[in-house]
């Protein structure tokens, strides 16, 4: 199993911050969301990690080799167009799917059991899903109806027994990874290059079933505004401290 981090995009909400440093590289508590992604992985025994940069990538790049040591296989891949759409980071990344992966965002406050719940979990697709998170429109939300997510959309909505917040990461099969890179070169052969890479997997929910795991009892919290970060360190990471 590898890793691949989605780590190119420019945060252009919180751009006070996102001027100055990526948002994988903000600090909360004593260590960076870069430096707590290495050390779950870690917990995890996965070696091979790959990097999709962009915005200020020689300062996520350094943050890396001063983390590493020689804990993992460090690869890089330049989205060179990081101001448009995430899909064009999993677009860049798409040969790196070839193996069974973690496609995990960049800029998510976790606890490590999340991120482990998703890599041992029986599902060989798998999503992680939050069903407590309010939908107001920001979040991107996972449909599931039975055992299967049917529908991942911030705008639109779909019949389903139930939905929650996805957290940002995938789980998916070797077996399947093909239909999700056929599904990204469709994509930009179209032009479709200022879409969110969870356009991509909406479109793979048809073509192969993902499952999830509900995550609401471990807090989490993604990064997109300002007050997220005050909030991530005022609410989110104790209660990660004291769930240990």
């Amino acid at each position: 199993m590898k890793v691949i981090i989605l780590a190119a995009g420019v945060g252009k909400r919180m751009s006070a911050v996102t001027n100055i440093i990526p948002k994988c590289l903000i600090k909360i508590g004593e260590k960076t969301l870069l430096e707590r992604h290495l050390e779950t992985i870690s917990l995890l025994g996965i070696k091979d990690i790959v990097f999709v940069v962009g915005h200020f990538k020689e300062k996520i790049k350094e943050a890396v080799e001063n983390n590493n040591g020689s804990r993992f296989n460090i690869k890089y891949i330049e989205n060179e167009q990081y101001t448009k759409g995430s899909i064009l980071s999993l677009w860049y990344a798409r040969n790196e799917l070839n193996d069974d992966v973690l496609i995990m965002d960049a800029d998510v406050l976790y606890h490590n059991k999340l991120l482990i719940k998703l890599a041992e979990s029986k599902n060989k697709n798998c999503f992680l899903l939050d069903e407590n998170s309010e939908d107001t429109g920001e979040e991107m939300m996972l449909f599931v109806k039975g055992d299967k997510v049917i529908g991942i959309s911030k705008v639109s909505s779909y019949d389903c027994d139930f939905k929650g917040e996805g957290i940002g990461f995938l789980k998916l099969s070797a077996n399947d990874c093909h239909k999700l890179r056929n599904i990204l070169e469709e994509f930009e052969q179209a032009g479709k290059v200022n879409n969110e890479y969870e356009d991509s997997l909406h479109e793979l929910l048809p073509r192969c079933t993902v499952g999830f795991e509900k995550v609401a009892d471990l807090p989490w919290i993604e990064i997109d505004f300002e007050e997220d970060i005050e909030r991530a360190r005022r609410e989110i990471l104790p209660k990660i401290e004291k769930c240990k």
